[in-house]
């Protein structure tokens, strides 16, 4: 799924289990020690990393079946003269978001595949930028659907940041 944004680099993931959750994450290089939340890969585009992490939670105490709670990948930038990477760009899906009640309605655009643009000032950061509001039943019918979703994005991401990005850099 996250292929388009490494190219030829070689991802690893791992499942941390917890109680009643467990985390994915992704990960180029040696598994790293700290939180999958934390863990970052290499991309085609010299000095952008990705984070790549899903929650899953179980159903029930016997732990057979799990619904996914959270699919989030964030995009960082480090510059050559800048010691700390910066987020630049996030796409979460929330499948299970529940129902608004307050008078922002976030829970329809938060579901499916959503983009947040967080190297820009305030409201964009939190605003939740749909990719399939439209298809948002037929996305979430079935994990194979979300999957597709959600790889969608990942080659839009591609195409039209790290693409973007490479060839500013050039």
């Amino acid at each position: 799924m996250l292929r388009p944004l490494a190219g030829r680099i070689r991802l690893a993931y791992a499942v941390v289990s917890y109680r009643s959750e467990v985390m994915i994450g992704v990960h180029s290089g040696a598994r790293p020690e700290f939180g999958v939340i934390d863990w970052r890969f290499s991309t085609m585009v010299w000095g952008i990393r990705g984070g790549y992490h899903e929650r899953w939670i179980a159903v029930d105490e016997k732990r057979q079946r799990f619904y996914i709670e959270r699919a989030y990948l964030h995009l960082y930038r480090r510059r050559a003269d800048e010691s700390d990477e910066a987020e630049i760009l996030a796409m979460h899906c929330d499948p299970n978001e529940p129902d608004d009640s307050g008078v922002l309605k976030h829970a329809v655009y938060k579901r499916g595949p959503h983009i947040h643009v967080t190297a820009s000032e305030q409201p964009f950061p939190h605003s939740h930028i749909a990719l399939n509001a439209t298809e948002l039943d037929d996305v979430l019918s079935s994990i194979n659907s979300l999957h597709s979703a959600v790889t969608a994005g990942v080659v839009l991401l591609r195409d039209q940041v790290l693409d973007v990005l490479d060839q500013y850099q050039e």
